[in-house]
């Protein structure tokens, strides 16, 4: 997982991460991949419009978002 976030960071993908909080509640966010820090992301959340921490540990999928030609997003995957 930590591969595959390295590269969409990399590549500046926005991406919809399913994430498994310390309480065990899953949410789905989605995300543009800042930086890592050892084990974990800092990332834009582009619906709450605020810088988050994410653990790596608990990413429980990772997928890349493509805008279409006419600005509507899609899921890769």
């Amino acid at each position: 997982m930590k591969d595959e976030l390295l590269r969409d960071m990399r590549l500046g993908r926005l991406v919809e991460l399913m994430y498994v909080d310390r309480h065990g509640v899953i949410s789905k966010r989605r995300v543009k991949l800042l930086r890592l820090q050892g084990e974990r992301i800092i990332a834009w959340d582009v619906r709450k419009r605020a810088r988050r921490t994410f653990y790596v540990e608990r990413v429980l999928a990772c997928l890349p978002i493509i805008e279409r030609a006419y600005g509507k997003e899609e899921e890769i995957g």
